[in-house]
């Protein structure tokens, strides 16, 4: 009939209809396609991040956990330590003390014998002399004669002197016996005194020996170890104060571990529904998209009948 209008329809009765519907359709899949890639990139950037942050949360607390626990193992050796240094130093001291009366005593006591052992042989020495003297004497008095030949007149008119006319004068030898018994008693006395100090000197000084033996053994067991727990103290504060510093340090990796974890919440956890839910969600539009433009390709192609055939 050669008419434009009618060539005008045909043709476009003869165009498909949904072209631009199967095109939007087609850049809507590929939209959700490139947003569930990009969503992927991102979960796995948080998971990733996450799960950093969350390793050096949970290394940090048990780094902690364990300088506390060192350090309190630490302090307690480091009381106990400073405790026994302080009892033994005092022992040290008191022993010291001990020490230098026991040698002051000795000094004294040893002074005190020796003048008294020289008062003693001095006295020993002059009553010897006085025995002697009058033992000498004594002795030779008892020996002494009168010569009878060389009296004049009659011995009957000489007055009475005490003792018989011709009798030599021999001294009061009973009365000298007493003397001389008393002086080897004074002399037995100053023997005795004599001995007994030297004797008491000899032990004196031996005890003093063995006490200064035991004593200086003593102190020096007593010095080593406190120098040893000294070093030992020494060691526990030193590795006290790193501990410490490592605790800091754990204790600042722990809150910025904590503060990452905080920061990524926003954006890896708090999205309104989880990430399973919306790549399902997405996968249910992506597949209800794909079942349209099924029918929508079917319909150009097979009609209404056709249109859900294999979709």
């Amino acid at each position: 009939m050669h008419s434009t209008l009618l060539t005008a329809l045909a043709t476009q009765i003869s165009a498909d209809p949904f072209a631009k519907i199967k095109t939007l359709i087609q850049e809507l899949i590929q939209r959700l396609l490139s947003e569930a890639a990009n969503e992927a990139n991102q979960k796995g950037w948080c998971d990733k991040a996450m799960a950093d942050a969350t390793q050096k949360r949970d290394l940090s607390a048990e780094e902690i956990a364990r300088l506390n626990g060192e350090m309190a193992s630490l302090e307690a050796l480091r009381n106990k330590l400073t405790e026994e240094i302080t009892l033994l130093n005092e022992e040290i001291q008191e022993l010291d003390k001990k020490r230098k009366e026991a040698t002051a005593m000795r000094t004294d006591e040893k002074s005190e014998n020796a003048a008294t052992v020289v008062q003693a042989n001095a006295g020993l020495e002059a009553v010897n002399m006085a025995i002697d003297i009058l033992d000498k004497f004594y002795k030779t008095a008892a020996k002494e004669d009168v010569d009878l030949g060389l009296l004049q007149g009659p011995a009957d008119d000489a007055p009475d002197a005490g003792f018989d006319n011709g009798e030599a004068y021999t001294g009061a030898g009973g009365a000298a016996g007493g003397i001389i018994g008393m002086l080897d008693v004074i002399k037995s006395d100053f023997e005795r005194t004599i001995s007994a100090t030297k004797k008491a000197e000899d032990q004196a000084a031996t005890e003093y020996r063995e006490f200064m033996t035991a004593s200086g053994m003593s102190l020096a067991d007593k010095n080593m170890a406190s120098a040893q727990k000294t070093k030992q103290k020494d060691t526990a504060v030193g590795e006290l104060e790193d501990a410490d510093a490592g605790l800091n340090a754990q204790t600042a990796i722990l809150h910025g571990s904590i503060a990452e974890m905080l920061n990524l919440k926003p954006t890896c956890i708090d999205t309104g529904m989880t990430y399973d839910e919306r790549v399902a969600r997405r996968e249910d539009e992506i597949e209800s998209l794909k079942k349209a433009l099924c029918v929508l390709k079917n319909y150009a192609e097979f009609g209404a009948e056709g249109a859900g055939n294999n979709c």
